[in-house]
């Protein structure tokens, strides 16, 4: 129940109210609450005598809002936000959680160090409640600094608000579809003719591909460049041979492993490395202990 003006009001009416406002006809939101459109009319009465003032004004067969009734309307859905919460926030309480970290994670992370980090921290941690979200690593720092969420991890480092901590490295390698040969028989593969003679998927990666196509442009070569901003996509276009790429030693691992990719040596190319960071604003308890926790893991 809510109180206004020392009445309460009932979360269904609230909720009867809304719906009248979006579908301005008593009788489609009779419909939807499985109600009878006489019951309907009766919550809104009531609701407008507890607020002292008219909602809504007979507009042909429906209904339309007064200027009183659109400035309720906003408070209304402010309230049903706030209810929704509350209830989410009793569940989890309820279910065993105490408290909730809010993680934003860039596609690649996501795809590749996220499950075993998931696995590792909900057994030491069971009580604590992990909400994800998957953004690219240009926008996590902004939701960051919005206070959306608690910690970023993220291929590139924060804004200069944001506390940055690099919490791995690892080595970038040329890959393309394998070609059916052992690695004793098969013809050597030649970086350059490579290159020269496929699609290269760029832009993968949001800091090491600058690196790479300087080095492009300097060695006068003419390379077929197609920019694909997702990892997993890249990855996948290159497993169907459709062209090659660079992508982190991560990404890769599984596929060179079960000899779907092959790793190729460059070595007119000085190879970068992709770098992942752990973003935060604030050193409360919960995100030390979980930035203590990823900067601690160990990486395969």
């Amino acid at each position: 129940m809510l109180l206004i003006r020392g009445e309460s009001i009932d979360i269904r009416t609230l909720q009867t109210f809304i719906l009248s406002a979006e579908h301005e006809n008593f009788r489609l939101v009779a419909e939807k609450l499985y109600i009878t459109q006489p019951a309907v009319t009766f919550q809104i009465k009531h609701l407008e005598k507890e607020l002292g003032d008219k909602l809504f004004i007979k507009n042909g067969r429906n209904i339309a809002l007064t200027e009183f009734g659109r400035l309720f309307y906003r408070e209304a859905k402010d309230m049903m936000l706030q209810f929704d919460k509350s209830i989410e926030a009793v569940t989890r309480f309820k279910q065993g959680f105490s408290k909730t970290v809010r993680i934003a994670i860039s596609p690649m992370l996501a795809d590749t160090i996220l499950p075993s980090i998931l696995r590792e921290f909900i057994k030491k941690f069971p009580t604590i409640e992990l909400s994800i979200r998957v953004l690219e690593s240009n926008e996590i720092s902004e939701v960051i600094e919005k206070g959306e969420v608690d910690i970023g991890l993220s291929c590139m480092e924060g804004f200069t608000t944001i506390k940055s901590v690099k919490f791995h490295e690892e080595t970038v390698s040329l890959v393309c579809a394998h070609d059916g040969y052992d690695s004793e028989s098969g013809p050597v593969i030649d970086a350059k003719d490579l290159l020269e003679h496929n699609i290269i998927f760029s832009d993968s990666h949001p800091t090491y591909w600058n690196s790479i196509k300087e080095q492009f442009k300097s060695s006068g070569m003419n390379y077929r460049l197609m920019r694909v901003n997702q990892s997993h996509v890249t990855k996948r276009f290159v497993l169907e041979g459709i062209g090659v790429s660079f992508l982190p030693r991560s990404i890769i691992n599984r596929e060179i492993m079960e000899g779907r990719l092959l790793e190729v040596p460059v070595p007119f190319i000085e190879l970068p490395t992709a770098s992942m960071y752990i973003l935060y604003k604030y050193e409360y308890q919960l995100e030390s202990d979980f930035v203590k926790f990823v900067s601690n893991f160990h990486y395969s």
